[in-house]
């Protein structure tokens, strides 16, 4: 027996699976090039999302810090309205504080009186806001209390005008701090023939 030669030729064969491998390249690229557009659109579009979320969520806050604030209001009301008949009663028995400007000789001294007694007496000299702060404070009003107040003067005594400036400006320095301090001015003068 002979022995022939055989030869075996793989150049077709290894045409065919480069060419194989090179489409899988080119469509394993553009199977990427695809998947990473949706991949960037799924992430503009969840960016997009969570820019709402985040918007709904601040949105929420402030709508719970506003149901807060309204909440708090109407818990206070009822110690408000409280406070308020209390004040109202004392107004009407003529307990309520009162302050009765008295002018003698281009002097004055503001008499402050609470219960149907003198508390205090400030004069022109004093400084007639922190020392009303110290009559409500040693009074056992706080910040929050309804507090209404009578301010009586005559308004045809000489030097009155002057005093009246400096308590009603004193009166508004108060009610920064003290935010339910109402007070009437009552002028003597008024109705004088």
């Amino acid at each position: 027996m002979k022995k022939r030669d055989i030869l075996l030729d793989f150049t077709s064969l290894l045409d065919v699976t480069l060419i194989l491998i090179f489409f899988f390249v080119i469509f394993s690229h553009m199977d990427n090039a695809q998947n990473m557009t949706k991949t960037e659109e799924k992430e503009a579009e969840l960016e997009c999302q969570l820019s709402d979320a985040a918007e709904r969520e601040s949105q929420a806050k402030e709508l719970m810090e506003k149901l807060e604030y309204e909440l708090g209001i109407v818990e206070n009301a009822d110690d408000r309205a409280k406070d308020n008949v209390e004040e109202i009663i004392e107004f009407t028995k003529g307990t309520n504080l009162k302050l009765i400007l008295e002018m003698q000789d281009g002097k004055w001294t503001l008499i402050v009186s609470g219960k149907n007694e003198v508390i205090s007496r400030i004069t022109a000299s004093d400084n007639v806001a922190s020392e009303l702060k110290k009559v409500l404070k040693e009074s056992e009003y706080n910040y929050g209390d309804t507090i209404l107040c009578d301010f009586v003067y005559n308004g045809s005594q000489a030097g009155t005008v002057s005093a009246y400036r400096k308590i009603t400006k004193a009166m508004e320095t108060v009610q920064e701090q003290y935010k339910y301090l109402y007070y009437s001015e009552t002028d003597l003068s008024v109705g004088e023939d």
